[in-house]
């Protein structure tokens, strides 16, 4: 058989799950669009931050994957060695120029340059990505599907900021913790617009007492501890995600389909192109219509 002539790999950094996300996901789909072989990422980083910040993910994201039908091992490291090196920014690539030589696109994650500018590219294929995610996560990994329809809650705290002693979060501001009443707002109007008590699951890197003015509402409970790519699968299941400002909040919501609701200005970037489906929303506000017909017919379909 012979060689490959055009491969691409993501280039993963050092950040946490999502942000490599992007690379990942930018790389497998333009694969298959072109008919690139896709080298597996190297999921094996050295973190050392997550013990001692004692976060509950300890990052260690090479357990969680196998390389699925990318090439890996020594094959990887043979056509790395042999190829021409083309780093892709971020605008989506052209097809490089192909000559004797295997040519590898290298798709990076760099911080500054990720969701609010690239992520556009990937719109409308969540659907595709979800599919492949799963393909390459470990069987053990993937979430039990859910007994009844749910909302999901993300609660982010961890390494954000705590928010402004007036409660009241800037629209810009990044790394920054959400008030919890605004969730237990958000829950009350989507359940009153709903016009019944869905059930609610909290998923968040927070412990159970910093959780509390949450998990102490009726039908609301906290997702079992499971792995990061379970908490993500897991959360696009719902009806309805109530977002956090994070980058977890949107690709959980953006590779499971489902409506998502953020604290204005904190969204990041829309991730449907129908924005009917991913609102922002105030503290008090009334839930637009069409957004909870959405939901209903999500849980319509879980039900």
């Amino acid at each position: 058989m012979s060689e490959p002539r055009l491969y691409a790999i993501p280039v993963l950094g050092r950040y946490g799950l999502t942000h490599g996300l992007l690379a990942w996901a930018r790389c497998r789909l333009w694969c298959e669009q072109n008919g690139a072989t896709m080298l597996a990422p190297f999921w094996l980083k050295l973190r050392i931050g997550p013990y001692l910040r004692r976060e509950r993910d300890k990052r260690n994201y090479f357990l969680l994957f196998h390389s699925g039908r990318a090439v890996s091992g020594l094959r990887r490291l043979g056509a790395l060695a042999r190829a021409r090196k083309v780093v892709a920014g971020a605008e989506w690539p052209a097809v490089p120029a192909l000559t004797d030589a295997p040519v590898v696109v290298e798709f990076h994650n760099a911080l500054l340059d990720n969701e609010k500018k690239s992520f556009a590219q990937i719109l409308g294929q969540g659907s595709f990505l979800r599919r492949e995610l799963i393909a390459i996560t470990r069987q053990r990994f993937h979430p039990v599907p859910p007994s009844e329809p749910f909302i999901a809650i993300h609660v982010r705290l961890g390494d954000f900021r705590l928010p402004p002693a007036n409660g009241t979060v800037a629209p810009n501001a990044n790394n920054t913790r959400l008030p919890l009443d605004w969730y237990g707002d958000r829950l009350d109007a989507l359940r009153r617009g709903l016009g019944g008590s869905v059930c609610a699951i909290v998923f968040s890197d927070g412990s159970d007492a910093d959780l509390a003015p949450l998990l102490t509402r009726d039908g609301v409970v906290r997702a079992p501890r499971q792995h990061s790519v379970t908490d993500l699968l897991h959360m696009g299941l719902s009806a309805a995600l109530i977002a956090s400002g994070s980058g977890f909040s949107l690709w959980g919501a953006f590779l499971g389909s489902a409506p998502r609701l953020a604290h204005p200005g904190q969204a990041i970037v829309p991730i449907d192109a129908n924005r009917t489906r991913d609102i922002e929303s105030a503290f008090g506000a009334e839930i637009d219509a069409a957004f909870l017909a959405h939901v209903r017919a999500r849980l319509d379909r879980c039900a």
